[in-house]
């Protein structure tokens, strides 16, 4: 009664699989499952038994061969398990992909083979498809002019383009990226592949390639390769050895024109003080003598002649300030840092702003005069924003020396801004002190931060390097 059932229950779970199962014994059919009859085309199964599996049982005379190698090797080396696939087709010729299993079992104490069949029809038509695609890819990649390549994270090239191969003098095949990459025999200095692990997210970068004298702009991102189990990175780099070459030249372009525009500041504040200041001041001289050698005139006379002197000695006035505002003589006689104490009192008084000004370890530095008169300009539009836009009530100038930098940081309580479309948008008038203050800057190779919101004020933050004494 116990083996009846067990054998009702073995037909019952065989008979439900999905997979079509064989039992080949002497290359004969010992069993096989309802699922193997339906997959091949049988009305039945049971008539099967008992006959030669690779000459009566399998339909298809085309793959025949393939199938019953298998099977021999199987026997002849002893194999426990073995997997593959093959084309193969039912009873009636209609073709379908076959992955096929087997393993090696005993009955009766002689070998046999149990096997069992799936319909990959599908995935083989998506494996084609996919072939198809990442031959297409391939060759879409080959014809890009960036550099394209895949390593992973024991430097191995997993895969590298046609632009890659012909700009490198190493071979993506055997030679560890780095080589591959830049001609190094060690790993660059500045390689980011363990941050692109870590992080997961795509990294932007830039670098100076030595061994082809050429700027790449590179994306690095974490991907995974079929059939490969190490992590990888997938890295696209772009040469922008023109465009650093053409901004480089608007860079030395915008830095003369900045030169020649403080150059011609001097001539014309000279020009100012020594020819027109002194004609001015002559002119005031002979009016007020005029007044004291004409003793007997009339007060109405007098009154005007006083008048006239005023108004010279106005337009004196103006002209100082006009002067000292194209080239501040501060800064040629008492320095950088007491030049902006006295612009941010003149400033604070003229305007009614409360600017409080500190600074710490200038005395060390040594300070060029392009250094001097660049910081005082940039520190000169930044308050004159203040004035102008923000509305403000108080402010701070400090100017503090921590070498190697010099840090200029000047604050506001006014009422702010959004910083993108005057930062991102260099065609806006409205812009035009921010883009010369970053010109400035970046003369002195220095760096620019604008930080502000509406209703929160504005921090601008300048570090530029610095030597000491």
């Amino acid at each position: 009664m116990g083996e009846r059932i067990n054998a009702d229950l073995f037909e019952t779970i065989v008979g439900n699989l999905s997979q079509g199962m064989y039992v080949i014994q002497d290359d004969e059919a010992v069993f096989l499952n309802r699922h193997f009859g339906e997959m091949f085309g049988y009305e039945s199964v049971t008539d099967l038994f008992g006959h030669n599996m690779f000459n009566e049982v399998y339909p298809d005379k085309n793959s025949v061969d393939l199938f019953k190698k298998m099977h021999d090797e199987m026997l002849t080396n002893k194999s426990p398990l073995v997997s593959w696939a093959q084309p193969s087709a039912r009873c009636d010729g209609t073709e379908f992909w076959l992955q096929a299993e087997a393993r090696l079992i005993e009955i009766n104490g002689r070998p046999a083979i149990l096997g069992t069949f799936e319909d990959q029809t599908d995935c083989a038509f998506m494996a084609e498809a996919m072939a198809v695609s990442q031959q297409t890819l391939r060759r879409l990649l080959d014809a890009m002019e960036d550099r394209v390549y895949v390593v992973t994270d024991e430097f191995e090239v997993l895969y590298a383009n046609r632009k890659m191969i012909e700009t490198s003098n190493a071979d993506p095949k055997v030679d560890p990226c780095h080589k591959v990459c830049r001609g190094l025999p060690e790993p660059c200095e500045a390689c980011t592949i363990d941050e692109v692990f870590k992080t997961g997210k795509p990294i932007h970068k830039e670098f100076f390639n030595d061994s082809q004298q050429a700027w790449y702009s590179a994306i690095e991102l974490p991907i995974r390769m079929p059939g490969n189990d190490k992590p990888a990175k997938l890295a696209v780099a772009r040469d922008i050895t023109e465009m650093k070459e053409t901004e480089q030249r608007i860079r030395a372009l915008s830095h003369r024109l900045i030169t020649a525009q403080e150059d011609e500041r001097a001539v014309l504040s000279r020009e100012l003080h020594d020819d027109l200041g002194q004609r001015l001041n002559a002119a005031k001289i002979s009016v007020e003598t005029i007044a004291e050698d004409l003793k007997d005139i009339p007060p109405e006379l007098r009154d005007q002649i006083d008048h006239l002197a005023d108004i010279l000695q106005g337009s004196i006035d103006s002209v100082r300030r006009l002067s000292a505002g194209l080239r501040p003589s501060f800064l040629e006689r008492l320095g950088l840092v007491e030049t902006l104490r006295d612009h941010c009192s003149k400033i604070g008084s003229l305007h009614n702003i409360e600017i409080d000004f500190k600074s710490a370890g200038i005395k060390e530095l040594k300070l060029d005069k392009d250094t001097e008169i660049n910081l005082y300009r940039i520190a000169q539009e930044a308050l004159h924003n203040i004035v102008k836009h923000a509305g403000a009530t108080q402010a701070s100038v400090r100017l503090i020396a921590s070498h190697p930098v010099l840090r200029l940081r000047i604050a506001d309580n006014g009422k702010g801004f959004d910083t993108k479309p005057h930062v991102n948008n260099r065609n806006q008038n409205t812009n035009l002190g921010l883009l010369g203050i970053a010109e400035r800057v970046d003369l002195l190779k220095g760096n620019f931060e604008l930080k502000s919101q509406p209703g929160d004020g504005t921090r601008l933050l300048i570090e530029v390097p610095c030597e000491q004494l």
